[in-house]
């Protein structure tokens, strides 16, 4: 469609909602973002969101549990808008029944994998590797089984024939007391999505407990497609764990944002014509601005990723050698308790 055209076409659907609804009713139906716990960057991504569009509409960030919590707003007509990691997205647009009704308007930005646990442990897997290869001697927690975080490792573990499917598995509340589970014992890893801000509040929690974190390359996010994407990243507020020992930047599995809509056809009146012209403004506007405009998180998003091949198999050559030993190793951490 030429520029011209597009722009007429918006601005047309525009007056169509001003006629209707006046600017003087604009806050009285506003676009509702249903994004994330605080301890995330969904609720500062949607916040952005609500930024692009300016003053053409009324936008608000809703606070939620994640990933999962706002498929259910969503498909209870609390939101318009909901954030979603790519691959659980993906998913859900092959059921018939979510597909007539939503829609993914698109994908932005990177969000990062990563675990965490005691420094012991850490040393004691080497790498992801590790944890694949001796699943069925480690316990793993998840912050809630509505986040993203569960969402995502879900999806690895249902890959038919993953070894993940042998981790003991717990959910808890938040991921703060997730972070209080791993430093206490009750489970030996943490896992998480989250975009890596240096003053984010979980990474400050998790290098308080005296915790370290590594990234998580796992083969089987081949089945995938392009959904993950690699990527070499650093978290300046946190201890990481690499080959060899801590490390400044490392490379991790990446997972863009996806922006679901509800379909303009799914709603009456008015709100039809809003979620047209919303939907439009956020597929035109460019990705930069709809994202936070901190430093760190623009260049994350400009960061070349590691393709399959030779740089990909190099990675997972780093990885199994970190692991070996790791059965060993994590036996006599049993035997030390």
């Amino acid at each position: 469609m030429k520029p011209f055209k597009t722009i007429l076409l918006v601005g047309i659907a525009l007056m169509g909602i001003t006629i209707l609804s006046g600017p003087a009713n604009a806050a009285d139906n506003p676009i509702r973002i249903a994004s994330g716990p605080k301890t995330g960057e969904y609720i500062n991504i949607a916040q952005s969101i609500c930024d692009a569009f300016g003053l053409l509409f009324s936008c608000q960030s809703m606070e939620t549990k994640g990933t999962l919590d706002n498929k259910k707003r969503l498909e209870s007509n609390e939101a318009e808008f909901g954030l979603a990691k790519a691959n659980v997205a993906d998913e859900w647009m092959k059921i018939p029944e979510f597909a007539a009704r939503f829609t993914v308007v698109r994908r932005i930005g990177d969000e990062s994998l990563f675990a965490f646990a005691k420094p012991e442990t850490m040393k004691a897997i080497g790498s992801w590797t590790g944890v694949r290869d001796n699943a069925f001697l480690l316990s793993l927690g998840l912050p809630g089984e509505f986040s993203g975080d569960a969402a995502v490792f879900n999806s690895l573990k249902g890959v038919p024939g993953s070894p993940l499917a042998s981790l003991t598995v717990k959910m808890f509340k938040d991921r703060p007391s997730l972070v209080q589970a791993v430093a206490t014992g009750e489970v030996q890893l943490g896992f998480i999505t989250q975009v890596p801000n240096p003053s984010n509040e979980l990474f400050t929690l998790i290098n308080k407990a005296g915790l370290m974190i590594m990234g998580i390359v796992d083969p089987d996010m081949i089945t995938f497609g392009e959904t993950f994407r690699i990527k070499a990243v650093t978290v300046k507020n946190a201890k990481w764990f690499g080959v060899g020992g801590t490390a400044a930047k490392i490379e991790t599995a990446n997972v863009p944002v996806a922006i679901l809509a509800v379909k303009p056809e799914s709603l009456q009146g008015r709100a039809t014509m809003i979620q047209q012209a919303a939907i439009k403004k956020i597929q035109d506007v460019p990705e930069a601005n709809l994202l936070p405009k901190q430093g760190w998180f623009q260049d994350l998003a400009n960061t070349a990723s590691i393709k399959a091949g030779g740089e990909f198999e190099n990675v997972m050559k780093s990885m199994k050698e970190a692991a070996n030993g790791a059965k060993e190793r994590l036996k006599q951490l049993e035997v030390m308790k």
